[in-house]
């Protein structure tokens, strides 16, 4: 409901240009949000005062996300910890507004291919910065001339593949079990005709926008689809972000 009223009340523009732009500009907003609201926090407390259960879970998810990056890193590079933190949040948050009605941002392959490509380019960076020359050495093989495409297009295609696949079988759903209730409204054909063939007519019918179907069971699959699968896809992107690193760093053995 929320993404139709969206789509005739202000934001139409925005809408007009890619549905998932509201999103993106959303999801930073909150991110941003989340940020500025820690950072005033944390530098107003009182040492003699406990901490605030926002101030708590905070911390606990920075010591978690360093935690990681100094196990697969090393501690020279607890640096990177804001940028995972930002890689993680950016995926998880734009799934929770896909659960308001938005559409996720990770359903457009610009944006995955934007996020795999810092990971690319971080590759070169750590590869040329610790192996020197050295790091070049692979490519005297012209398989792997091809191969150092792979984890762009890799990192990309499975984020963009698993989020998309998601939102289409809600969609799938939700037209499935709209048209099979929307058969039944009103009692009249012609009613239910046009419900069968727009879907999103079913707001302007009492029976069928009441959908008993989608009340039920929809829920239960967005929390799967939009939450569930955007907090692994999000682990996921940041482990393989700091594993390909990693190995470029400090390269790779033969057994590897």
């Amino acid at each position: 409901m929320v993404s139709f009223l969206v789509k005739d009340g202000l934001f139409d523009g925005w809408l007009s240009l890619t549905p998932q732009l509201f999103s993106i500009f959303l999801t930073f907003v909150i991110i941003c949000t989340f940020c500025i609201t820690y950072n005033v926090k944390i530098r107003n407390h009182d040492e003699n005062k406990e901490l605030s259960g926002f101030l708590v879970i905070t911390e606990m998810f920075v010591s978690k996300v360093e935690g990681i990056v100094i196990s697969v890193m090393g501690k020279e590079h607890r640096k990177l910890t804001p940028y995972i933190m930002y890689i993680f949040m950016y995926i998880v948050i734009s799934s929770i507004v896909a659960l308001f009605g938005f559409e996720p941002l990770t359903t457009s392959y610009t944006t995955t291919l934007s996020l795999a490509f810092v990971t690319f380019i971080g590759i070169y960076y750590f590869g040329i910065r610790y192996q020197k020359l050295a790091f070049f050495k692979k490519y005297l093989n012209p398989v792997e001339l091809v191969g150092q495409f792979v984890p762009l297009i890799s990192l990309s295609f499975r984020l963009f593949g698993n989020m998309l696949g998601g939102s289409v079988i809600l969609a799938l759903l939700y037209t499935a079990l709209i048209n099979f209730q929307g058969s039944f409204a009103g009692g009249s054909e012609s009613v239910s005709q046009s419900i069968i063939g727009d879907w999103t007519t079913q707001y302007k019918y009492f029976w069928s926008g009441l959908n008993i179907f989608t009340i039920i069971l929809m829920p239960w699959l967005h929390l799967y689809f939009d939450l569930f699968d955007g907090v692994i896809q999000s682990i996921v992107f940041s482990m393989l972000t700091l594993s390909y690193w990693s190995s470029a760093a400090h390269g790779e053995s033969e057994e590897e």
